[in-house]
């Protein structure tokens, strides 16, 4: 469980910071900006849609890239999707674990979503690189 992209996770916290996004928009500007979705092609959400989130739900907007971007880029079938997402929330909850965040049941990014949205970026990159 090792992030391994410290500058997708530094633009995510500097769209939080400099541009004032929410954990959840900057999620979705940092997916458009590294190519992850293209607002462009048939089917993938655009950006104004995934932008226009105004409370911070961090894990809903990655679990919609997630699902668009394999549903436009490549033939995986939902199955894949879900066990890549599974993934994702299980690395979520070990990185939270490891460092003193509580963890029950399913991820909740109520208080914490602002914090970890570089992190959730870092971790749906490793995701697409994985299946890609």
């Amino acid at each position: 469980m090792s992030l391994r992209y410290p500058n997708a996770r530094l633009m995510i916290y500097n769209l939080q910071a400099c541009e004032n996004l929410s954990g959840a928009q900057a999620l979705a500007r940092g997916a458009i900006e590294y190519g992850v979705i293209n607002p462009d092609d048939d089917g993938a959400t655009d950006r104004e849609a995934l932008e226009a989130i105004s409370r911070c739900d961090c894990c809903e907007v990655a679990h919609c890239i997630l699902r668009k971007h394999f549903e436009t880029k490549t033939n995986l079938d939902g199955e894949t999707v879900e066990a890549a997402w599974r993934s994702l929330v299980n690395r979520l909850k070990q990185y939270r674990s490891a460092h003193g965040q509580p963890v029950e049941g399913e991820i909740g990014c109520e208080n914490v979503c602002a914090k970890l949205a570089p992190v959730i970026f870092d971790f749906m990159l490793q995701e697409v690189h994985r299946y890609s």
